[in-house]
């Protein structure tokens, strides 16, 4: 093992430029003092430092014995050779310790386990994506020292991460450059070679990828620079001469990149509410990792639950990622929401085999996938005592096929990008709309019915005519249908040859358009209920809210054998249809929905109270959709130990982006423009965001009763209930009456 030792000589720094500090406004800034070694892990999520490509955790320069560092590359993944608790499933490699420092004053080696801790404060600065550290210590033998740092993953070159360090001390004191390769187990081949300025590592993962880490430290008066370049492989640019130009330009320019290239992503991507500050901090948080998890350069990797921020759920990519992450992306970086829908359609052939598997046809998308696009779920879980328990999740939640059509769909819809209909949305919609047409069974009673299935409510398995999937795989049928008529009136012959390639024929058609007319999905149109899959109705009528508090997780408080039988879900798969479908659902049937289930629900799932939040807000419960608002942000910046200690959860912050804009926002994307219907708790003062209708700009504030909107092309609009209006460029404002929003005036020039 070679490593690289730089002396860093504690002089004074008046000849060089003062060390950069974190903006100084506490919105924009998320703070912790000291060190508790219980949230060590939960704080090295909250501060990680990613930009869709590369991933660091926040982890300590010099670590503890409390630290998890890791450093992951999207796309990259190897499989282990051994797995103590699930069988070889292939997971994100972590790479090596880049930020890795050692201490040393006088001769000894300083860290937080020994001396006196003076002081010890790490800032995130969500504004400019920037973690920043400062770390006062004294040794027993009375040496003390003053260490600052910043390290950001860069947004201007997704190839480079850059730490830069200072240290002062009254002693003799020296930084180490320690890089330690510690996971040994999931590479086949580790390379690390010592060049001049640098150090090479290249890493071979088993049955997986390949990343190459070329590594630079530069010592200078009291300071330390480190860059990092990275590759993925032989399409991407090799990373030493990445580290090249990097080196050329040098830490400070690349943090000026950095930093504007965040000032562009704010702007498009802001949400900003008034009079709830720890709210609006919340909500910055959930955009800053949000931004930090797209890449929109490649289509090889998707979005894994937990981002680039931690180990969990081994990077897999869900469902998650295409209904609660994509439609952000949709409205505020079009370009990485076509990325990831690259991703799916470059997988698409592997959705196709897995449906041949089952004995079906068109395309089934993994529960789970990785880089190929395979289906990775694990068969089962072991317990300690060896105890295997099954997984059903990659056997009955099917809906992921509609899930990956419905983001697909609205991409198109909000874009306006026809060259990807024709190039790639619509042969998912179609191959999904195929695989419902052969997934269904015509009953007795002359409807189509699905059965064995599992719905977003992971408490109720194997059941029929779940609401959820019935009706998002009906949707998924008539959209399917409306692109054909579109891809022929864009392109006849284009739409001949997709015709011909996928083998469609006249009477495949019309099966679709029969089994979406006939697909039952359990609706009540006088109680105006949807049952959540057939027989929820005869179950226990036991409500989650008279349990225990909520959150909860079902199988610890009703009970493993219990649970199955009873009315309380893990999250409401009903609300979950009301939310995505608004056109489906009338406000007063998402009105009698969410009255009855919402009681029902123990929210054991993260993406649950952002979706309740979303669907209050429309249904004009304000006081309820802002709890749940809350629940929704704090579920990883909240006082739970260890919630977050394997990564941040990106579906809950998709979800709070959307809670906040579709639900109080009432942003609804209809077919030649948007509907807005603003509605704000009485805690909010204000509500402000953007989004990107057709390539142009759109942006909303509502303050009290004003509704401003700015509108940078021209662009369909619709107030409440009122009709679609043509909107020019300008500003135009609008205010709220008795019977609902007043007409929009221009008051303002484009």
């Amino acid at each position: 093992m070679k490593s690289e030792q730089d002396t860093v000589n504690p002089a004074v720094l008046d000849a060089i430029e003062p060390f950069p500090q974190p903006v100084d406004d506490p919105a924009w800034l998320i703070t912790v003092e000291g060190f508790d070694h219980r949230r060590e892990k939960d704080y090295e999520s909250w501060f990680t430092v990613a930009n869709g490509r590369l991933g660091t955790r926040g982890s300590l320069e010099e670590l503890t014995s409390h630290s998890s560092p890791a450093t992951y590359v999207a796309g990259v993944y190897a499989t282990p050779e051994e797995a103590a608790l699930v069988p070889e499933v292939p997971e994100l490699i972590a790479g090596p310790d880049w930020a890795r420092l050692e201490f040393h004053l006088g001769g000894e080696r300083a860290n937080l386990e020994r001396g006196d801790l003076l002081e010890l404060r790490r800032v995130l600065d969500l504004r400019h994506g920037i973690l920043f550290r400062t770390w006062r210590h004294r040794l027993p033998s009375g040496a003390g020292m003053t260490f600052r740092s910043a390290r950001f993953a860069s947004l201007a070159d997704r190839a480079i991460l850059v730490l830069m360090a200072e240290l002062e001390s009254e002693h003799p004191a020296r930084l180490t450059t320690h890089i330690p390769l510690t996971y040994t187990t999931l590479y086949e081949r580790l390379e690390m070679e010592q060049q001049s300025g640098w150090v090479n590592i290249n890493l071979q993962g088993r049955k997986g990828g390949r990343a190459s880490f070329a590594i630079s430290s530069e010592a200078r008066e009291g300071r330390l620079d480190r860059i990092v370049a990275v590759s993925r492989g032989p399409d991407e640019r090799n990373a030493s001469d990445v580290l090249s130009a990097a080196r050329r330009k040098g830490a400070g320019s690349l943090m000026e990149e950095h930093c504007r290239a965040w000032t562009t992503r704010w702007g498009d991507s802001d949400v900003v509410i008034g009079g709830d500050p720890e709210t609006q901090r919340a909500m910055r948080f959930a955009l800053y990792h949000l931004m930090s998890s797209g890449d929109p350069e490649s289509d090889l990797a998707s979005i894994g639950a937990r981002g680039l921020t931690g180990p969990g759920y081994r990077g897999h990519v869900f469902w998650d990622t295409d209904v609660f992450v994509v439609p952000f992306y949709i409205f505020t970086d079009p370009t990485v929401a076509r990325a990831l829908l690259a991703y799916r359609y470059r997988t698409l052939p592997e959705a196709k085999k897995k449906a041949a598997q089952f004995g079906y046809r068109g395309a089934l998308y993994p529960w789970e996938s990785a880089d190929t696009g395979q289906e990775v779920t694990p068969p089962y879980v072991s317990l300690n005592d060896g105890t295997r328990i099954p997984v059903l999740t990659a056997l009955q939640q099917h809906h992921i096929s509609a899930d990956v059509a419905w983001a697909t769909y609205l991409y198109w819809r909000v874009t306006g990008d026809d060259t990807f209909l024709e190039e790639m949305g619509a042969e998912i919609l179609l191959e999904t709309a195929r695989f419902w047409a052969s997934r269904v069974t015509l009953g007795p009673d002359g409807r189509y019915h699905i059965h064995g299935i599992m719905g977003p409510d992971e408490y109720h398995s194997n059941v029929s005519d779940n609401a959820y999937t019935n009706a998002l795989a009906r949707w998924n049928l008539e959209r399917a249908l409306e692109v054909l008529d579109v891809l022929h009136e864009l392109n006849e012959e284009s739409s001949r040859r997709l015709a011909e390639r996928l083998k469609l024929r006249k009477s495949e058609i019309q099966h679709w358009r029969a089994v979406a007319n006939g697909l039952f999905d359990g609706f009540d149109p006088d109680t105006l209920l949807y049952e959540q899959f057939a027989g929820f109705f005869d179950l226990e009528d036991l409500r989650a809210v008279d349990v225990a508090p909520r959150p909860f997780a079902g199988e610890l408080a009703v009970g493993i054998t219990r649970l199955p039988l009873c009315q309380v879900t893990k999250q409401s798969d009903v609300l979950m249809l009301a939310h995505m479908l608004p056109d489906a659902v009338s406000p007063a049937a998402a009105h009698a929905n969410y009255r009855y289930y919402e009681p029902r629900s123990s929210h054991g799932s993260s993406l649950s109270p952002a979706i309740h939040a979303s669907v209050a807000a429309r249904t004009n419960d304000l006081a309820s959709a802002l709890d749940y608002f809350r629940m929704a942000a704090g579920f990883d910046l909240g006082g739970r130990i260890g919630i977050a200690a394997d990564g941040v959860h990106l579906a809950t912050m998709g979800g709070l982006w959307q809670a906040a804009v579709m639900g109080f926002g009432g942003l609804q994307a209809e077919s030649e423009g948007v509907r807005i219907d603003p509605r704000l708790p009485s805690e909010w003062d204000r509500l402000a965001f953007s989004i990107r209708w057709r390539g142009a700009r759109l942006g909303i504030e509502v303050e009290g009763k004003s509704l401003s909107l700015n509108v940078e092309a021209q662009t369909g609009v619709a107030l409440g209930g009122q009709p679609l209006r043509l909107l020019g460029p300008g500003s135009y404002e609008a205010r709220r009456e008795e019977n609902g929003w007043g007409s929009l005036q221009k008051t303002g020039a484009g």
